[in-house]
């Protein structure tokens, strides 16, 4: 990791502290923070599993103390037994969900795992990294090389990482990510549901941003519209919306789309009230004389 990690046995590690101060820039001064929820500097040192049990219990009062043990996570997924290397898997998806800038001070570390031959721990770096990118798009585009690489593997969980991290990279940075457009496609096609929907989660993004630069992901996005697994059915929908609101004149076959629209409610699709409404105003405007 790159920061070093506490001196002494390998096997056992300090409860989570910062002695140096290194975490990111808007991260709350160790005075501020509640009392009673800084970690107890005094406490004789842990063995992987009660570290990672203390780091839990931390993230959920002080996520930015528990962000300084990001490092030590990555390791016990690295070298520890399977059982403390689930937990620190989880932990680090906890402090990911809670405040994802944490990974910002760690992404080398964290694209160093993003980019390991191993599924499971590109897994665990590639969700570290679309966690940050939700927040930190240009710092988590370090491991877009990393992304691109595991677009097709086999492995679902990677697979679905990959996607997220193209898409909240390339909503920010599309021309990055214009490479992607036949790999966001196939995902669109794939036989397991789960990847479709990441598919076209990321097609929302990327369709939302610069839909010229991804015109295989025009193409097939359509063909979602009759997928037969209701999660995907209402999140294809939803980035049609999106592509509606955002760029009306480059949606192709409005007609079609006007007719598609026509047959699905807000409630449905569990949108805003006149979502589908608006969307179809706006698209009939460029085909002047269509009657539903």
């Amino acid at each position: 990791m790159s920061r070093e990690p506490p001196d002494g046995d390998e096997g056992e590690l300090e409860t989570v502290d910062d002695p140096q101060q290194n975490r990111s820039t808007d991260q709350t001064p160790d005075e501020e923070r509640p009392a009673g929820v800084v970690v107890d500097e005094s406490a004789e040192r842990l063995e992987p599993d009660a570290f990672v049990k203390r780091v839990v219990e931390t993230a959920l009062t002080d996520p930015v103390a528990a962000g300084d043990a990001v490092g030590d996570l990555l390791r016990i997924v690295r070298d520890g037994d399977d059982e403390a290397q689930t937990a620190a898997e989880e932990a680090l998806d906890l402090l990911g969900l809670l405040r994802p800038v944490e990974f910002e001070v760690w992404v080398d570390d964290v694209v160093a795992f993003a980019s390991d031959d191993d599924d499971y721990r590109s897994f665990v770096g590639l969700r570290a990294l679309a966690q940050l990118s939700a927040v930190r798009p240009r710092v988590a585009a370090k491991g877009l090389e990393a992304a691109v690489r595991r677009l097709e593997t086999p492995h679902t969980p990677t697979r679905q990482a990959a996607l997220a991290v193209v898409g909240e990279v390339g909503q920010a940075f599309p021309e990055r990510v214009a490479r992607t457009d036949r790999q966001v496609m196939a995902a669109l096609r794939a036989d397991d549901p789960s990847v479709r929907l990441a598919g076209v989660m990321t097609a929302g993004k990327l369709l939302g941003a610069e839909p010229q630069r991804f015109p295989r992901t025009v193409t097939a996005l359509p063909e979602t519209f009759e997928d037969d697994d209701e999660v995907v059915w209402e999140y294809a929908h939803a980035a049609l919306l999106h592509f509606v609101r955002e760029h009306p004149s480059q949606v192709p076959e409005k007609r079609r789309v006007v007719e598609r629209l026509a047959n699905v409610s807000d409630e449905e699709l569990h949108v805003r009230e006149g979502s589908t409404k608006d969307a179809m105003t706006t698209l009939l405007a460029y085909e002047p004389g269509f009657d539903l």
